[in-house]
C-alpha cells in the first residue's frame, strides 16, 4: 500500500485534500454565541479548506471560476504516474536483482566501449589505471550479484550478500565516474 501510495502522490494528495475540505465543510455552522475556541477554529479551517474564488475573492482582476476549470485538466494530466514505475526484467529474481543487472550492463558497455578505444589507441595511457579499477570493480560486483541471486534463488537468507552486493555496487560507480574523471 505504501509503495503504490507513493508512485501516486499526487492522486492521494487529491484525495486527501477532498476528505479534508468534505469534514470541515460537514462542521455545523459557527453561531455567534458558540465559544471562542469553536469560532477560531471553524473560520480557521474554513480559509484553509477554501477554494481559490473564496480565498482570494476579487484580489485577482480577472479570475472566474471557469478559469480554474480550465486549467485544472491540464495540471491533472502532467501527473506522469507512470515514469515512477520500473520493470522488472523477465528472469529476475526481485526488482533489486533487475535493478544490478541494468547497473552491470551499462558498466559492462562502457568497458567494451573503452577497450575499443585503447584498441584504436583513442584513449592515453594515463588512464590504464583508472579502467583497470573499473574492470576490477566490475568483476567484483558481477560475483557479488551472481551471489546475490543464488541466495535468494535458494531461499537462503540473503542480507549479507546484499549488503555486499551494494558495497560492491557502490564501488563500481565511483570506479565509473574515476574511470569518466581521467578521459
Amino acid at each position: 500500500m505504501f509503495t503504490f501510495l507513493m508512485q501516486h502522490q499526487f492522486w492521494a494528495a487529491v484525495i486527501l485534500c477532498w476528505i479534508f475540505s468534505a469534514a470541515v465543510s460537514a462542521m455545523p455552522e459557527a453561531k455567534p454565541n458558540d465559544p471562542a475556541g469553536y469560532l477560531w477554529l471553524f473560520r480557521f479551517l474554513h480559509s484553509i479548506a477554501g477554494n481559490l474564488t473564496t480565498v482570494f475573492g476579487n484580489k485577482l482582476p480577472g479570475f472566474k471560476t471557469w478559469t480554474l476549470v480550465l486549467i485544472l485538466p491540464p495540471l491533472l494530466s502532467a501527473t506522469a504516474c507512470a515514469a515512477n514505475q520500473y520493470t522488472v526484467h523477465p528472469g529476475a529474481v526481485n526488482q533489486a536483482d533487475s535493478v544490478t543487472y541494468d547497473t552491470l550492463l551499462v558498466a559492462e558497455t562502457a568497458i567494451d566501449n573503452a577497450r575499443a578505444d585503447y584498441q584504436a589507441g583513442i584513449l592515453p595511457d594515463s588512464t590504464k589505471a583508472a579502467f583497470n579499477t573499473l574492470v576490477r570493480s566490475y568483476t567484483v560486483a558481477r560475483a557479488a550479484w551472481l551471489t546475490y541471486r543464488s541466495a535468494v534463488a535458494t531461499n537462503l537468507p540473503s542480507t549479507d550478500s546484499f549488503n555486499q552486493l551494494n558495497q560492491n555496487l557502490l564501488d563500481l560507480s565511483n570506479a565509473l565516474r574515476g574511470f569518466e574523471g581521467v578521459q
